[in-house]
């Protein structure tokens, strides 16, 4: 103990290194908003990885040292920059499994940098600190140089010990969250319980087993059982409108950021939206349509709608699981003699698109190559110019196709590059924020969506065609609720019953002969968007997670981040709590058992669907 006492003191500035990586995590656990979780075991947590990190520091001489020392702030205050913007958008902790998402930065950077705040960078504040630190006390620790094998000695010692720390961390959240950390499902309780550090030490080595060692466990029986109850889930018989539009052509269009509140939404008098507004009271609408993307944004809406499982747990489908087989809409469409394309004016390699569109079955890609960029508005090709060349495109189809198609001049963060919008609407005093400009965005697209809808019937499309409009997913980041609370009730805040429940999308699909129509209110989600349509059409899909909305008025949706809705309750993961739809009371949790059962299952199930290639697997058999 002695010797460890000496070697320790002859190395203060591995004492200066502990001090300032568990300050500055704890400080971005606050700004993350991590700190709801706090005990002891957190902060054993966030001292023991500042030790682990810290014991390697002991083992170099002081010329390699203070390198080392450099290094590693560098990278803990890189990654810790990363959470805190990423956090800002998503309300969640980055994974390893994004890095392969890296190289779209480039094609979304102004919404990356729209996030940065220049306080972010005062994570590096202290290299000045530890510059001037080791200016002044230099020729103390050259002279004083201490010998390797007290320095070994101090690094088993503060290793051990930071191991210790961690395990207990870990312990303690293992025994609260059994089988967290091997399912993951919620990151930030986990960043919140042991640190964000431990959480990416965590990540990592989940990542490395799983996708670089590919150490995959599951056997024929569990294979077979996950097969059967996908089968078992969608055997309905004789459904209602079962083939009633088989022959029409189905147009979908992906609609950019559309959350719910904007249909009927009046801003000064003003009808924000009143080309939907239009078509809505011909279509059928469903008023309590959530999304239920995760780390893909717009590209988990797209497998969703058109594959109906949940998104990957970490990263984006698109990019991990593009060499998989599906059960598609696409699919189920051509073998009934459907021609089919997906349009999207943006850049064929973006979120790995023209991999992913071959796996889902889409006969074409028609991608910013294949259009004129005529017209610009926000992150590239109007809405405007989209639709009327789609629609151009879509008369020399073959008869009858299936056109999915993706717009963009709702993206955020909305901003007005090519002063189209400015004045477009008075959006009073949410002018210059990201909720006025946002507003702005969804009128242009409105109108998009009025020349749309006349190209189609110029064309002669719209009268043979089901055409669908619905929301990807949410457009006001949750730093903005306060605006969003404003705009939606006239008040401050919302309180997270009210910032759940507002995450819907616009959804309508109208009908060529306008028989089915008016407002559904079922909870419901963009994985039953699939198995809806493929009724309509005429097919039966055996391996989708939604249900046929026409036929099924059970309400239930559920989202990676651990929520589910019914059409009665609400269960809000961030405060463990299950609550009454129309009175925003907490109600007992244990009289719902049956429903975390069904989440779970749900949950389970899409999992192994998704990750290990069930359908390709029962091909071989």
């Amino acid at each position: 103990m002695n010797k460890l006492r000496l070697s320790l003191k002859l190395l203060p500035d591995v004492y200066v290194f502990i001090f300032i990586i568990f300050t500055k995590m704890l400080i971005a656990n606050k700004i993350m908003g991590l700190t709801s979780q706090a005990n002891l075991y957190v902060f054993l947590g966030v001292l023991g990885s500042s030790l682990v990190f810290a014991s390697f520091l002991t083992i170099f001489k002081f010329k390699t040292r203070y390198k080392a020392f450099y290094v590693f702030d560098f990278i803990i205050s890189i990654l810790l920059l990363i959470d805190t913007v990423y956090n800002r958008y998503f309300l969640d902790i980055t994974s390893i499994a994004l890095i392969k998402q890296a190289g779209l930065l480039g094609e979304v950077k102004d919404s990356v940098f729209a996030l940065i705040k220049p306080w972010d960078f005062l994570y590096f504040i202290d290299f000045i600190f530890v510059y001037l630190f080791y200016n002044k006390f230099k020729k103390n620790f050259i002279e004083k140089e201490t010998r390797f094998t007290k320095r070994v000695t101090a690094f088993i010692m503060i290793f051990i010990l930071g191991i210790v720390f961690n395990y207990q961390s870990v312990k303690a959240l293992s025994r609260n969250q059994p089988g967290i950390l091997k399912t993951m499902y919620d990151k930030k309780y986990i960043a919140s319980n042991i640190g964000s550090i431990n959480f990416h030490m965590i990540d990592l080595y989940n990542f490395l087993t799983r996708n670089v060692l590919n150490i995959k466990k599951i056997d024929e029986k569990e294979i077979k059982d996950t097969l059967s109850w996908f089968e078992n889930k969608n055997s309905n018989k004789n459904e209602r409108y079962f083939g009633r539009y088989k022959g029409k052509n189905l147009i979908i269009v992906q609609l950019e950021a559309f959350q719910g509140f904007v249909l009927d939404k009046k801003i000064n008098g003003i009808e924000l939206t009143p080309n939907l507004n239009k078509i809505a009271k011909d279509s059928l609408v469903f008023k309590n349509y959530y999304y239920q993307t995760a780390w893909g944004g717009t590209s988990d809406a797209e497998f969703l709608s058109n594959v109906s499982l949940l998104p990957a747990r970490e990263g984006a489908v698109y990019y991990q699981f593009a060499g998989n087989k599906y059960d598609s809409l696409a699919k189920e469409l051509k073998n009934i003699g459907y021609f089919t394309c997906v349009m999207h004016a943006n850049r064929p390699g973006f979120w790995n698109r023209t991999n992913m569109y071959k796996a889902l079955g889409f006969d074409r890609y028609e991608n910013e190559n294949n259009f004129i960029i005529d017209e610009i508005q926000g992150m590239g090709l109007s809405d405007k110019s989209f639709f009327r060349q789609a629609v151009e495109k879509m008369k020399n189809y073959d008869r009858p196709f299936y056109s999915f198609l993706i717009t963009l001049s709702s993206h955020f963060p909305y901003k007005d590059y090519q002063n189209k919008i400015a004045n477009i609407i008075d959006v009073g005093e949410f002018e210059g924020d990201v909720v006025g400009d946002y507003l702005k965005a969804v009128k242009y697209t409105d109108e998009a969506v009025g020349i749309l809808i006349d190209e189609l019937k110029k064309a002669g499309l719209w009268d043979n065609s089901v055409v669908v409009f619905y929301g990807d997913h949410a457009a006001i980041p949750y730093e903005n609720k306060n605006k969003l609370a404003k705009l939606l009730y006239g008040k401050e805040d919302l309180n997270t019953f009210e910032w759940v429940t507002a995450q819907k999308v616009v959804m309508m699909i109208h009908f060529p002969d306008e028989k089915i129509k008016g407002i559904d209110e079922t909870t419901s989600g963009q994985m039953d968007l699939y198995p809806t349509l493929a009724n309509l059409f005429g097919v039966k899909p055996k391996y989708v997670l939604g249900r046929d909305l026409l036929n099924d008025k059970e309400g239930f949706i559920l989202t990676r981040e651990g929520n589910f809705i019914t059409n009665d309750v609400a269960y809000l993961k961030s405060l463990d709590k299950l609550v009454d739809l129309k009175t925003g009371k907490e109600v007992d949790k244990n009289k719902y058992n049956y429903l975390f059962e069904k989440y779970r299952t749900y949950l389970e199930m899409s999992n192994k669907m998704l990750e290990y290639d069930l359908l390709r697997y029962k091909d071989k058999k």
